[in-house]
């Protein structure tokens, strides 16, 4: 059987709700229906289910238990109470095949609640939708006030679209769509307008520079290597390794995202040399015990100074044990390691560029990286690299690092969370 094929765009007329109503008023199904209006069952079915009318069945002067499949089947039922745990309201399967409740030979004596489809009711809705839509804001008053009061103080943390709308899944409008009401002034009464959303952030290409001859104490050690490496082994998760700074003369973040759970910590330091970057790996060593294979086996970086002492990151210098395979990424090729570099746009979210850093602390550092360890990631499906971290390892192991957890609504990615950044 083949229906009249619909172009885009195509609308379902009055005429055709006139009929739609008088084919479920003669007991048809939605396929019969279908096929008289020259549309497919799918249209009928969600036009249906789209405007039918619900109906509450008074139920004033009667047992709840009429309602119940048990009825008349237990020894209480002539006290039923609806918060019994067995009770478990009849289904009608008229109602369920048709979707609706015109014209049946029951209603007069039907106890249960009812759904009607009236053509010239729900040509009016469509009209109105329709009207919403094409001025470009299908939210009435409620609504828009509701997802104002919801957005507003969390884009003020520093929140983005996608966050909000992640932990708030009663915001049922996309995020393309919302960005568009934001920007077209939509929430402007409300004080949230496009300064309101999180920063976009646009990095300018770097210049080329001469290639220069690889120092030999990186043979072994290369990107290509790298790749190699983890062919073999596969079962190693790599933690990428970075330094962000805003005055050469410090203080210096030493900077570790694990890849397989996107989960980043931040390390202070007062100096930028390989010394004080693999002193972290000694304090790790010893805070993690048995754990720190798990996070720091296998460590990916640039070819920076403050990483250039292989040895020192790769070996115990007290008891002399391997611990970590290093590996460094080609000259300028920082997309050899995106998720270190892509997530430093959070930190700058909290620490910006040109502030001065004289007073952070660590706890101050593990309070930024804790909201930004809460915060949903695409990438993720949804999930916080909290919670992924903690799938894979365990709380025990996140809370060694001085990592919290943040309410959803409590996230900030604003430089005010610091207090002391001057």
């Amino acid at each position: 059987m083949t229906y009249k094929k619909q172009g885009k765009g195509t609308h379902l007329t009055l005429e055709d709700r006139r009929d739609i109503q008088h084919g479920l008023d003669e007991g048809l199904s939605r396929a019969q229906i279908a096929r008289q209006i020259g549309k497919s069952p799918s249209t009928v079915s969600k036009e249906i289910k789209l405007h039918r009318q619900f109906k509450l069945t008074s139920a004033y002067g009667r047992n709840p238990g009429s309602y119940c499949v048990h009825k008349g089947s237990k020894p209480l039922c002539r006290r039923c109470n609806i918060e019994c745990e067995d009770y478990l309201e009849r289904v009608c399967e008229r109602r369920e095949h048709y979707g609706v409740c015109n014209k049946c030979p029951r209603n007069s004596n039907c106890h249960l609640d009812k759904y009607f489809y009236r053509a010239s009711k729900a040509h009016e809705e469509y009209l109105y939708t329709l009207r919403d839509s094409r001025e470009g804001v299908n939210l009435n008053s409620t609504q828009m006030i509701s997802i104002a009061m919801t957005i507003g103080p969390l884009l003020n943390r520093g929140q983005s679209v996608y966050q909000i709308l992640r932990n708030h899944p009663e915001i049922t409008v996309t995020a393309k769509t919302l960005y568009t009401y934001i920007e077209s002034g939509v929430f402007k009464d409300y004080g949230i307008d496009s300064f309101s959303l999180r920063r976009k952030v646009g990095m300018k290409p770097r210049k080329r520079l001469k290639e220069r001859r690889h120092p030999a104490c990186y043979d072994g050690h290369r990107y290509e290597d790298y790749l190699e490496f983890t062919g073999d082994n596969p079962a190693v998760c790599t933690t990428e390794m970075d330094t962000v700074y805003n005055d050469p003369e410090g203080p210096y973040i030493q900077t570790f995202i694990f890849q397989n759970t996107a989960f980043m910590i931040g390390v202070l330091h007062s100096k930028k040399t390989s010394e004080s970057m693999a002193g972290t790996l000694d304090y790790m060593e010893d805070v993690l015990g048995a754990d720190y294979g798990k996070l720091f086996s296998l460590l990916l970086t640039d070819r920076g100074p403050e990483f250039q002492k292989i040895n020192l990151f790769e070996v115990n210098q007290e008891t002399g044990v391997f611990r970590t395979n290093i590996f460094y990424c080609d000259p300028q090729q920082a997309s050899q390691k995106p998720h270190v570099e892509n997530n430093h746009v959070y930190v700058r979210d909290i620490i910006p560029n040109g502030r001065r850093l004289d007073e952070l602390s660590q706890d101050d550092l593990n309070e930024a990286f804790s909201h930004i360890n809460s915060t949903p990631r695409e990438s993720l499906k949804g999930k916080t690299p909290t919670e992924v971290f903690d799938f894979f390892y365990g709380s025990e192991l996140r809370e060694k690092l001085n990592i919290r957890t943040v309410d959803k609504d409590e996230v900030t990615l604003q430089p005010y969370l610091i207090r002391n950044l001057h």
